[in-house]
């Protein structure tokens, strides 16, 4: 359960962040979702025209447009009154459908049960502490049979103490990447991050694998399959700094559906 003050705590920060975000994720320069997490999310969630899809998570409502462009009736939930405002002024200039919401995933009380046929949470699981209430309210409002994809950074490489070690300090050249250092898997806790290097930091909770397995369990869902984002073969040959993203796994989906279909 998190404290009112750690809750207010990430409010805040991702209102700070919103801004910048919101010109970041716009502008393409998030390559990492734009070639890696973009085309294999799409790839697993399939057609989503004409179903009820709720973007959890949707900050500024990216990928809620996305949907919408593929006719999915997305309802976007955002913990952060400022990433909703800019979803919303990107709706009114241009309209898709998405209906946005200042929520808390861990409560979607004003959502009615099973009215949604897939959720999808879009690398925001790893930002609430409450996860284990957030995957149940999930659970509620999908519909039985209903899918429920998520994505996070990858728990067993992007630990709290990973990274390259390097021949050259800084380099991004994959001849100067001797092995990726994984360390401090267990236990489950929140990190500190910076989400680029001038970032005001914010709170992204590391969990084992085993933990999201038995809380997905828990909340009533079935994985379904997971799947492990690489670029694009064509991709790696243009440019060297990808191979570092065919020699380790830095995010993982997860495909699960709702029991009791």
């Amino acid at each position: 359960m998190s404290s009112p003050e750690s809750h207010e705590t990430q409010r805040r920060a991702w209102d700070g962040l919103a801004d910048s975000w919101a010109e970041r994720v716009r502008s393409g320069t998030d390559h990492n979702r734009v070639h890696i997490l973009d085309p294999a999310t799409l790839e697993v969630l399939g057609d989503v025209s004409g179903l009820q899809v709720l973007d959890a998570g949707c900050g500024e409502g990216r990928f809620s447009r996305i949907l919408a462009e593929r006719g999915g009736q997305v309802t976007g939930v955002d913990l952060s009154g400022r990433m909703i405002d800019h979803a919303r002024e990107q709706e009114s200039q241009h309209p898709l459908g998405p209906q946005y919401h200042v929520a808390d995933m861990a409560d979607l009380s004003f959502l009615a049960s099973a009215e949604f046929d897939i959720a999808l949470a879009y690398f925001s699981l790893f930002d609430v502490e409450n996860y284990e209430t957030a995957l149940c309210e999930i659970a509620r409002v999908l519909k039985p049979g209903g899918r429920f994809v998520f994505s996070v950074s990858h728990p067993c490489f992007l630990t709290p103490d990973s990274g390259w070690e390097l021949v050259r300090p800084n380099s991004f050249q994959d001849k100067d990447r001797l092995y990726w250092k994984v360390d401090n898997y267990f236990p489950a806790r929140g990190v500190e991050v910076k989400i680029w290097p001038t970032a005001s930091p914010i709170i992204n909770y590391h969990r084992p694998l085993s933990e999201y397995a038995h809380a997905l369990r828990d909340a009533g869902f079935l994985i379904r399959d997971l799947i492990e984002p690489t670029p694009d073969p064509k991709l790696v040959e243009q440019l060297d700094f990808w191979r570092g993203y065919i020699r380790i796994a830095t995010s993982i989906i997860f495909d699960c559906v709702k029991g009791g279909a």
